[in-house]
């Protein structure tokens, strides 16, 4: 728990004011950016097949371009873990040497750049999935803030864990790592979910310093 606690103020601090803060700033803006557009584009495109009538069908097909709307953030929504996963992806590799260096951590084996984009894809499909799977449950107040931040953190923990702990062993190590640790593990994914454009640098981060500091 300690260590936990430890390692996620340390990502933050890193993040926020330390060596990642410029990567944390793009992943950020590209992300969200992706988001933003994404969301624009169903209002313009998908909430306008509504057709318009008069009377009293007038008011359910408003009320269905309120519900179309809605809809189209609520997916918006589920879709930013997924989205910042991917981006950061490509910077996962990049914050976690930068740390381990900061930490005076050994060195790890180099990941291409090819391979931090594979390793966010495999990260962030699982997530896109469970979240399209759970959109009904967004509805619901309360409810949708549990689901969101409980589902993505144990994503994020989880394979967070096992792509920075395989820069240093092998991946069934890795996973056996990961499990061994998992309520800590859980804790970091929690604290990455809770801001999710700068998840991948935070995890980054905090998981290395987990990882090391339990080894």
């Amino acid at each position: 728990m300690t260590r936990a606690m430890t390692a996620i103020m340390g990502g933050l601090k890193d993040v926020i004011f330390g060596r990642l803060t410029w990567l944390a700033l793009i992943n950020l803006v590209i992300a969200a950016t992706i988001t933003v557009l994404a969301a624009q584009a169903g209002l313009r495109y998908l909430v306008p097949l509504i057709p318009d009538s008069e009377g009293w069908f007038g008011y359910v097909t408003m009320a269905g371009s309120f519900m179309a709307t809605i809809i189209v953030v609520v997916l918006a929504i589920a879709l930013s873990p997924a989205i910042s996963m991917v981006v950061g992806g490509a910077l996962f590799d990049i914050a976690a040497e930068r740390v381990e260096k900061r930490i005076g951590a050994p060195a790890a084996r180099p990941v291409p750049i090819q391979q931090g984009l594979l390793n966010g894809l495999r990260i962030a499909l699982p997530a896109l999935a469970l979240n399209l799977l759970v959109v009904p449950l967004y509805f619901i107040p309360v409810v949708n803030a549990v689901t969101f931040y409980t589902l993505n953190g144990f994503l994020m923990g989880r394979e967070y864990a096992t792509v920075t702990a395989a820069r240093h062993m092998s991946y069934q190590d890795a996973v056996t790592f990961r499990k061994r640790h998992g309520m800590s593990v859980f804790m970091v994914g929690l604290a990455c979910s809770l801001v999710p454009f700068l998840a991948p640098l935070v995890g980054a981060s905090a998981m290395t310093r987990l990882i090391h500091a339990s080894r």
